[in-house]
This record gives structure tokens, sequence and C-alpha cells, in this order.
């Protein structure tokens, strides 16, 4: 036997010794781990990480868009494929897609502070397109409200306490209201699409877009109920998709695209997403979108604490108008 094969055998021989002392206890043998290597480099650390009391938070969206100006200067063509509505604009991310897609866009958003920023974005940059409408959706007829802005998260904010305050409560401010039948009816022609996501009033909003003189071809509204489809049905909308929001930072705008412009963009967690004939698979009958409705209401009703949510996600129903090509 050569002196390589005894070599090899001697450290293969080692190694199984070595292996059953591990075993038998006799001798602890890991692979240090990240908090190991992190605690003898505890000099070095101390000057990375900032301290517990500096209040360090996550940068809004809103903050990102402030520091990217400069890149952004040649994301937004002209605003000349027609219009979408964004109702319930939040921090803007889906009306910044929307206008780097070449729409005009109307937003309507009940929180002046969110409003402002976002106006002071668009015009710092000098892009045109952006109509920003500083409203609260509501149906009692009266010329204010009152808002409850959400103090952990803007986009839980609502007209109705219950939505608004959850979590750490909120502040209470005083907004004017919009008829959305009536605002929209000037440019009713234009609109491809309106997208709907306001905290508990979503069907109040939705009821108003349907006395369009003119419908969008295209519709969708955050957590869509039965209520609200048989509502797009009984106004011609005849094909619907339903859109997991869990994974909106996975989707993808199609080259083939048929709506304006392809942007470069990322879409970020609780972004709305694509939209249209942007969305994946196929359109499906009003018939099938109703058992899936259905399923989703009781999938919801028997998980406990928002299981059902947080492990699968939760869907946007979007309609197509019996009209669309």
């Amino acid at each position: 036997m050569s002196d390589n094969k005894k070599s090899g055998l001697s450290r293969a021989a080692r190694s199984v010794r070595e292996a059953g002392r591990v075993l038998r206890g006799k001798k602890k043998h890991t692979k240090p781990t990240y908090i190991d290597q992190q605690s003898k480099d505890k000099t070095s650390a101390e000057n990375q990480l900032p301290a517990a009391d500096q209040g360090v938070t996550k940068p809004t969206y809103i903050d990102q868009l402030s520091k990217d100006k400069t890149s952004a200067e040649n994301q937004f063509p002209a605003a000349d494929q027609g219009v979408i509505v964004d109702i319930g604009m939040n921090d803007g991310k889906d009306t910044v897609y929307y206008r780097k897609r070449g729409f005009e866009v109307i937003a309507v958003e009940a929180i002046p502070d969110l409003c402002a920023a976002m106006s002071d974005y668009f015009s710092d940059l000098e892009v045109n397109g952006v109509d920003i409408r500083n409203f609260a959706v509501t149906d009692d007829g009266k010329d204010e409200v009152t808002f409850y802005v959400n103090k952990y998260n803007t986009a839980w904010s609502s007209v109705k306490e219950e939505y608004g305050s959850r979590k750490d409560g909120a502040e209470k401010i005083v907004v004017p209201t919009i008829d959305l039948s009536q605002a929209l009816q000037p440019v009713s022609k234009q609109i491809l699409y309106v997208k709907i996501d306001i905290e508990g009033l979503d069907k109040v909003a939705l009821k108003q877009v349907m006395a369009l003189p003119d419908l969008p071809s295209y519709v969708s509204v955050e957590n869509g109920s039965l209520s609200m489809l048989n509502t797009l049905h009984e106004n011609g909308y005849d094909r619907f998709k339903f859109s997991n929001q869990k994974y909106v930072e996975y989707q993808i705008i199609a080259p083939s695209s048929p709506h304006g412009h392809i942007p470069v963009h990322t879409f970020k967690s609780s972004a709305s997403g694509v939209f249209g004939e942007d969305l994946p698979g196929a359109w499906i009958q009003y018939e099938d979108a109703v058992k899936i409705q259905k399923a989703l209401k009781e999938a919801r009703r028997t998980a406990p604490d928002n299981l059902f949510s947080m492990a699968i996600g939760w869907f946007d129903l979007h309609a197509k108008h019996s009209s669309a090509k």
C-alpha cells in the first residue's frame, strides 16, 4: 500500500473517530455561528450600530423618492396615454407608477401631508400630468368630514374610526369631501383605469364611479367583496381577476403591455402593482369569480388571527368592462 493511501486512510480514520467523539458528547465541534462571529468583533461593531435611543426609523417611500430625484427626472414621459384615477393615493407608490406609464393621473387622498409631499416631489422635477386632490370620499352629503389618520400606518387611515384607529390609535383631522361621480364626470371618457383602495369606504367609492356617464375599461378594489363583484357585474363588467397582493414585489411589466410606456420600475410592498392586461393569468367569467370570492371570504372567516392573509395573502379584485377590447 502506498504512503499516499496510508495517509488518506489515516485521515479518514481520524475523521471517523472525531465524529464518534462528538456524537458521544466527549467533544463539541461546531461551526461558528453568525452571532459567535459578531461577538468576537464587538469593537468594530460598536461603531457600526446606532444607539437604541436614537429613534432610528425605516425611511418611507416618500423619503426614498426625495433622495432619488436626480434619477427620476428622465423617468416620466409625456402624459398622453389617457387618464388613470388613483383613489387612495397614500404615499404615492401607485401614482408614480401610473405616471411613469405615460398616463395623466388624478390622485385622491385625504391626508394633507401626503398630498403636499407628493405635490412637491412632482413640482421639483417639473413633471406635469399629476392632479392631486386633497379630499375624503363619503356618501353623507356633508362638505367636511372627520378623518382618522392612523399613527402606525397611514394606509390604515379612514373616515371610519374603527378602521383608522387600529393598533396605535389615530390623529383626528377635518378634511373636505368629494363625490367622485361629479368630480370625474368631465374626464370620464378619457379614464382607462380606476384603482380604489380606501379603508372602509371602497363600496362607496365604487358606487360613485359606477355613476359616471362613461365607465372605465378597468377597475380594481382592494380586498373585493361579493357585493362589489355584483355591483361591477350589474354595470357591465364581465371579466375578472384576483391579484394576490402578498407577492406584488415580484410582479413584472410585460414588454408587450398595451398600457402606455414600459418603464424601469420595481414594485414596493403595499403597492397595487400591475393592472388590466398586465395581470397574470386569464380573465374569468362572473360565475367563476363568485365562487372564488365566496371561498376567499370563508377562508378569511375561519382562519384565526389574520392567519390566511399572513400565510396565503390578500386579493384585490380586478374587473374588465364588456366594452373593452
